[in-house]
């Protein structure tokens, strides 16, 4: 039996003192949230109100609730909390029963003895961990906490404080599980899995452990034990989406007595699937001369012994406060993954680490997670006391997640081997985390960061101003084992902007103003970033007002994205990775890289990616966006094949046209059938640019009898002699 608390919450200013004032507190949730709501305050996401929230991370915060139950004979209770951020303590009346420090280490603690009492339940939250005084996310170096909380360029400062997990009291009886932790080794054949249980309970009597696939019972163990072995011939695997089915069990455990009857049950799903990190085509042979020391890092990942191009994006928060995030927005999100034919998403190291829910819905889906611990950025320190934190928090993470097949690669954290974090592999932060996953989960592959030597971060401009370079030609360049990063900025639409700014200040587009500053428009990476004003001077020659600025950057982030997708799926069998920076977002950007507005909110550019990883197409390889009048227009076509399957050969057509004007026919170039996850150059194409022409190209591929693989591309074309149409407002 689970029972919820009814809390009431306060603030001060010292470790044991008493809250001037309570007022009504939801959990899941957070204290700012709470405070809000008492106060009736503005939404934090609107305007600049985040910084009125900026005093409540240095206060003490203490949750109260009642606690009266009654117990039955052999019966027990349990207080139960699934994460609490960050430092706490936790009492009943005045005895304390814990005091911890992490967010994503669940408390199980026995209350048995105060049945029969009225009681009140405390739970005090220390301020938020500092390293320093900087005010900036280097404060959060000596903590587990999610460093984006002390902000990041697309994330205010906001730094969540409460209990952002379910908690309850729970009442069972003496036979009760209260932990179920399960491993498993398939063989080398993938014809035989060993599964390995164990039971946390206090019940000294017999246990029988099954695993359950659909209504069979597909192997089962029974003993007088806590330990448990299980063997499984032919198990049926789990695949990410387009490689095969999501296959998925159910263990078991009950709790029975001498006569067989069960008292007390808890199950835990499972997927069996073999996952490898290996080197890519032709990474042995670099670097060709002595020493060859080192090559580029494996990073190619292998799942039951095939090798998949991951192609997805990387998943930031989905809200601010982790309180907040639900199955519903979980779902909603990775629907739109999916549906983009994203077969990955790697869960950055400067956020939190994702409710049982995320999981669920990946294994579901056939989203394979790449999850990174909570380490970003900054330099983690050799101190025993942080050490102690990082050994409990990923501890409790590895034990979590290690069931679910998603979970494809553990990564200790991101951009930790860079100059601005100055970390190697001798940190100890870094070979605690090594040896946790090797210990609690041997068969999921572990690097100690990203990138790595061979892997691309980055660029993440469409087009740089002080270079003259557009980003697609430095990709068609490249040679990189991943690409685990790259961006291409745009801007929200118009009218999405207005639901969080006032129409005064959406006209006052300006760095100075302080609205379009903290929602990402400048200074967000650098002064000119996110709103790139630059790039619509340069693909546009300039904008009209704000609205059509949204529009312009908007349809280059989305041009820019079709194109770097496709451009790196030809890189394959040597690149076997590509994720932009980034899917989500966990409040209103005015602009940013982002593929999805919060909370759930597709741009044009997700569309364009939807296109650009169908897992059969017709691609357009181009040498730069931007034509000019009097250009002859260049071109490959290419058949872009990522699936298990032969793609039959056949022949694709190219037309053109100019700003809507009657389609051309160019030709068609016939191909032979494409081997499985195989890509094929089919030919060139070449047509002339009328002299004065300015405005849209846009070039049709059809490949004729197969409607679903044909695309199309819209490129700017501009007159060599035109001046921009206005001067911008930020030159």
């Amino acid at each position: 039996m689970k029972k919820e608390f009814e809390w009431q919450v306060g603030f001060c200013d010292g470790p044991d003192q008493i809250p001037a004032e309570s007022f009504p507190a939801v959990v899941p949730g957070a204290v700012q949230l709470d405070w809000a709501q008492y106060k009736d305050l503005p939404p934090y996401w609107e305007g600049v109100n985040f910084r009125d929230y900026h005093w409540m991370e240095d206060k003490f915060w203490v949750y109260r609730a009642p606690l009266s139950f009654e117990l039955a004979p052999g019966q027990r209770a349990w207080l139960c909390f699934e994460g609490i951020d960050y430092r706490y303590r936790i009492r009943v009346g005045e005895e304390t029963l814990l005091e911890r420090e992490g967010m994503f280490s669940p408390v199980r603690l026995d209350v048995t003895r105060f049945a029969g009492q009225d009681c009140e339940l405390e739970v005090r939250i220390a301020p938020a961990p500092k390293a320093d005084d900087s005010d900036s996310r280097d404060q959060a170096r000596e903590s587990c906490k999610a460093a984006a909380c002390y902000g990041w360029d697309w994330h205010p400062r906001l730094v969540s404080l409460g209990i952002w997990g379910e908690a309850w009291l729970e009442i069972d009886t003496q036979s009760a599980i209260t932990g179920l932790e399960a491993s498993y080794r398939l063989s080398e054949t993938l014809d035989s899995c060993q599964i390995e249980v164990e039971v946390q309970s206090g019940y000294s009597g017999r246990f029988r452990v099954s695993l359950i696939e659909g209504n069979e019972i597909a192997a089962v163990c029974e003993k007088e034990a806590k330990t448990f072995r299980l063997t499984l011939d032919n198990p049926k695997l789990w695949y990410p989406q387009g490689y095969g089915p999501q296959n998925l069990y159910i263990l078991c455990v009950q709790a029975i007595d001498s006569e067989g009857k069960v008292l007390n049950e808890k199950t835990r799903r499972i997927g069996l699937r073999r996952s490898r990190l290996v080197m890519n085509d032709g990474a042995w042979r670099e670097p060709s001369g002595m020493p060859k020391s080192r090559s580029d890092a494996p990073a190619t990942l292998e799942i039951n012994g095939r090798r998949i191009f991951a192609k997805g994006s990387n998943w930031v928060n989905a809200q601010i406060f982790p309180g907040q995030m639900t199955r519903g927005h979980y779902d909603s999100l990775l629907t739109l993954a999916a549906d983009a034919h994203m077969n990955i998403l790697r869960v950055w190291g400067g956020g939190f680490i994702n409710k049982e829910d995320f999981f669920d819905l990946c294994d579901e889906k056939g989203i394979m997670i790449w999850q990174e611990f909570p380490l970003a950025c900054n330099e983690y320190p050799d101190k025993d006391a942080y050490l102690a934190v990082l050994e409990q928090e990923a501890n409790a993470i590895v034990r979590r997640l290690r069931t679910h097949p998603c979970l494809v690669l553990w990564c200790a954290g991101n951009e930790l081997f860079n100059s601005w974090s100055g970390m190697t592999e001798q940190h100890h932060a870094l070979r605690l985390l090594d040896s946790i996953c090797y210990r609690e989960d041997r068969f999921t592959p572990f690097i100690m960061t990203s990138p790595l030597n061979g892997m691309a971060h980055g660029h993440y401009l469409n087009y740089d101003e002080h270079t003259g370079v557009e980003t697609i030609e430095l990709f068609n360049a490249a040679h990189n084992t991943a690409y685990t990063e790259f961006g291409c900025p745009g801007m929200s639409p118009a009218a999405y902007i207005k639901t969080f700014m006032s129409e005064e200040d959406f006209a006052d587009f300006r760095p100075e103003n302080e609205v379009w500053r903290e929602h990402h428009a400048f200074e967000a990476w650098s002064a000119k970033s996110w709103a790139r004003e630059a790039e619509a001077e340069y693909f546009f020659g300039g904008y009209d007002d704000v609205e059509d600025l949204c529009r312009k950057t908007a349809f280059i982030q989305a041009m820019c994205y079709k194109s770097n997708f496709e451009e790196m799926r030809r890189q394959w069998p040597h690149c076997a990775m590509a994720m932009n920076w980034c899917f989500n977002e966990p409040w209103p950007t005015a602009a940013n890289n982002s593929l999805i507005s919060w909370p759930d909110k597709p741009k044009s550019g997700y569309f364009a990616v939807c296109e650009a990883l169908r897992p059969q197409l017709a691609s357009l390889r181009i040498p730069h966006h931007l034509w000019h009048g009097g250009d002859t227009f260049t071109a490959q076509i290419w058949m872009l094949n990522d699936t298990p399957d032969v793609l039959e050969g056949g022949r694709v057509e190219l037309y053109y046209c100019c700003d809507g004007a009657d389609e051309t026919y160019w030709g068609g170039i016939d191909f032979d059938d494409i081997p499985a996850q195989s890509n094929l150059a089919c030919g060139g194409v070449m047509f002339k640019i009328p002299d004065s022409f300015e405005g849209l190209i846009s070039v049709r591929l059809e490949v004729l009898g197969r409607a679903k693989l044909g695309s199309w591309y819209n490129y700017p074309c501009r007159s060599r002699a035109a001046a921009p149409k206005r001067r911008m407002l930020n030159a």
